[in-house]
């Protein structure tokens, strides 16, 4: 009888033990009480739809115009993973994941620079001020057609890193992502599966996005989209961390 209870009790143990090991691996976790971390430029709203769930809306705009952009004030380190629920409502356009985005001389992107009206070129201009990498998904035109494919791209200027399959199609269904930033390498995982991924060659000018902020922006003529559960973590294997 009390071999058969250590076989119960030690596996168990041992969940606590790794559960607890995961969550020290957790740098930031944001619940969305409040918007006190996020940032908004652009136009459109971002709210607190209900605690637990930040709603990101542009309405009424149009691809390369102004969208509604909502970015983390705090500044994350290079060697590390974005982990989010996203749930796109409505889908005439698409959502963007910024990454490590900074100043072309480290600059705060937020406190250092005047304020931006939220024009894609603002961040995304080849003679811009700004350094990122940024990957698009839930990728519909102007007109809610799909377009099949998801963009890796590097800035400043736009320079495609990357493509795949969109594995974020199903409007109102909710999606597990994770996009992990490994120095030059970036990918990105919806649902567990594998999606786009790169390793930067690093032959454009100037270093590559290392650390700095992260934001979303939605972009289209109706694009709303909600956002729960997101953390940031240490990647475990990589040879910086």
């Amino acid at each position: 009888m009390n071999r058969i209870i250590r076989l119960i009790i030690l596996p168990l143990m041992l969940v606590a033990v790794l559960d607890t090991t995961a969550e020290e691996d957790i740098i930031f976790c944001e619940k969305f009480e409040n918007l006190k971390n996020w940032h908004k430029e652009g136009a459109g709203n971002v709210k607190i739809k209900e605690p637990g769930v930040l709603r990101i809306e542009c309405v009424g705009s149009e691809q390369g115009g102004v969208g509604c952009m909502a970015f983390c004030r705090t500044d994350f380190p290079d060697h590390v993973a974005f982990e989010y629920e996203l749930q796109v409502i409505e889908s005439d356009g698409l959502v963007i994941s910024f990454i490590a985005m900074q100043g072309l001389n480290g600059e705060d992107m937020i406190e250092d620079f005047p304020p931006r009206k939220g024009q894609f070129k603002d961040y995304v201009d080849e003679n811009g001020p700004l350094r990122s990498y940024h990957v698009s998904v839930s990728r519909y035109n102007d007109e809610g057609e799909h377009t099949g494919v998801s963009n890796w791209r590097r800035n400043p200027g736009l320079h495609l890193m990357g493509q795949g399959k969109d594995l974020c199609k199903e409007i109102k269904r909710k999606y597990k992502i994770r996009i992990e930033k490994d120095g030059p390498r970036c990918a990105l995982f919806v649902d567990g599966k594998p999606g786009p991924n790169f390793t930067d060659p690093q032959e454009l000018p100037g270093p590559i996005p290392e650390e700095g902020k992260f934001g979303f922006r939605t972009i289209g003529t109706k694009v709303i989209a909600e956002i729960s559960n997101f953390r940031v973590k240490r990647l475990e294997n990589s040879k910086e961390s």
